[in-house]
């Protein structure tokens, strides 16, 4: 698909004063690739944590329901659990290449986006500990990113960094597929359902659809179109990556130097802060209020549920 069949609307480069936004953003986590740390940083204080010093490079970053952090190490084939209070750190899996990652509405399992070579998705069960494939080798898929669940239990991922796979939550099979764009420069990376919108939202980075996030409405269904099913925001930023939404009109994004807030009614962003190394960004919980209410008719307790798996 060609940047000219795209919705697009342009960003607003604006950054609003601190005083207006303070009660809106969170603090977040993130997973410091270049700098190979477990970061927090505080948006209003302007202050960066180091929590841990990883061993190897880490790509993506989730939370449990005990606030403990889970994070992906490619550059040494393993998923680790990271416990904030304790500073222990636990390797849970060995999966080589192991990238973004989702934890499933259940809060069983831990779904683990494998992106080199054979590109696949593995399982992760917490009770027992064991890894399956979920999401098999397929023809014409060479490269898995961004995981994410929506509020109707529809799980999407990103394949080739050119189009969104939804795929049954159980058999694994291909549901549908929303093309992004055509050949083989795509740049669409990170994965998270914003409440707010009631849509997925990617980001993107590449020569051919631009820099930039690109959102896809979704209903019970699944993509609620996919011709072209999405609406694209470009912002003159590159290396946009791990992003996460707090149901409130944010999302907070890891652009390896920066961890800009995006804010959606506005269109503008709130913050662009240096941290360095930033790629998987999670929220801090206790450091954002409750969801605000929604254009959309999705009850409130799910998309609690969809927050907070």
């Amino acid at each position: 698909m060609s940047a000219k069949r795209a919705v697009v609307a342009g960003l607003l480069f604006v950054l609003i004063g601190t005083m207006s936004v303070t009660a809106q953003v969170a603090q977040i986590y993130a997973a410091c690739e270049g700098k190979s740390t477990l970061s927090q940083y505080d948006y209003v204080t302007g202050v960066e944590t180091t929590l841990y010093n990883t061993t190897g490079h880490p790509d993506d970053l989730v939370l449990n329901s005990l606030g403990q952090l889970i994070y992906s190490v490619p550059t040494q084939g393993t998923v680790n659990l990271f416990d904030p209070t304790t500073g222990i750190n636990t390797v849970l899996a060995n999966i080589g290449g192991a990238r973004d990652l989702i934890i499933t509405p259940d809060g069983n399992n831990l779904m683990i986006a494998k992106n080199t070579a054979p590109a696949s998705i593995y399982e992760y069960n917490f009770s027992s500990g064991t890894t399956t494939i979920f999401f098999p080798k397929t023809k014409g898929i060479t490269s898995m990113n961004g995981l994410s669940f929506d509020v109707y239990g529809n799980f999407y991922a990103v394949a080739n960094r050119t189009e969104i796979l939804q795929l049954n939550p159980q058999t694994a099979a291909i549901v549908n597929t929303l093309v992004l764009e055509t050949g083989k420069a795509g740049g669409a990376d990170g994965l998270t359902y914003d409440s707010y919108t009631n849509s997925l939202w990617t980001t993107h980075d590449s020569n051919t659809l631009g820099d930039g996030l690109v959102q896809i409405p979704v209903q019970a269904s699944g993509f609620v179109s996919t011709s072209p099913g999405f609406s694209f925001y470009p912002i003159n930023m590159g290396g946009l990556d791990g992003i996460k939404s707090d149901g409130s009109g944010n999302l907070y994004i890891g652009a390896i130097w920066t961890a800009p807030v995006y804010n959606i009614p506005t269109n503008t962003l709130l913050y662009n802060p240096v941290v360095k190394g930033a790629d998987g960004v999670a929220l801090v919980p206790g450091t954002y209020g409750a969801q605000r209410s929604n254009k959309t008719t999705v009850p409130q307790s799910a998309r609690d549920a969809a927050q907070n798996p």
